[in-house]
């Protein structure tokens, strides 16, 4: 096995850089996407839109990851194990919670709201072209939403892989100086 597939994670996202006491680059961008992607919770909140509970504690658990995501960029940076380990935790905690609340939602979008249009009511084929429209949509966000979801467990792959091979660097520099 050569040394660069060594120091990636399935040959694509690296796990380690030149130096070790810098954090890896593929977890540094997940992380930063992470940030990215929770930041949404800002805008929920002040979109004023409280009239559904399930949609508001999204809205206030994605700011609070902001913060989680924020303090893992802090251990990254300083390779400190224990926040990471926590990063790691919470990184496949939030997985289990984004793959059940993006099923809530589409659930709720696609099967239990009504997508028909008033002025088609009266004209048969407009209204099923409209229907089979709606369809086409529905397969193709669906299949989005499977994609991300299926990102969204790889990178928490590539994040504890990231983890298992810093802690398993220190353990071996921690065996090489109790020789010494």
């Amino acid at each position: 096995m050569s040394a660069s597939s060594r120091q990636t994670c399935c040959h694509f996202i690296p796990l380690n850089t030149v130096s070790f006491t810098w954090p890896s680059v593929g977890v540094l961008i997940i992380t930063i996407f992470g940030i990215l992607n929770k930041l949404s919770g800002f805008y929920g909140i002040i979109s004023f839109d409280f009239s559904d509970p399930v949609a508001f504690a999204v809205y206030i658990y994605s700011l609070l990851a902001v913060f989680v995501c924020a303090y893992a960029l802090y251990g990254l940076h300083t390779m400190n194990l224990n926040i990471l380990r926590l990063y790691v935790i919470f990184y496949w905690v939030d997985c289990v919670i984004s793959t059940a609340t993006t099923v809530w939602f589409a659930t709720k979008w696609y099967a239990f709201t009504d997508h028909s249009l008033p002025e088609l009511a009266d004209d048969l084929v407009k209204q099923k072209e409209h229907d089979d429209v709606f369809r086409m949509e529905s397969m193709v966000s669906i299949s989005l939403l499977v994609v991300l979801r299926l990102i969204h467990v790889y990178f928490a792959y590539v994040i504890t892989c990231y983890y298992r091979s810093i802690g398993h660097r220190y353990s071996k520099l921690s065996i090489d100086r109790d020789f010494e």
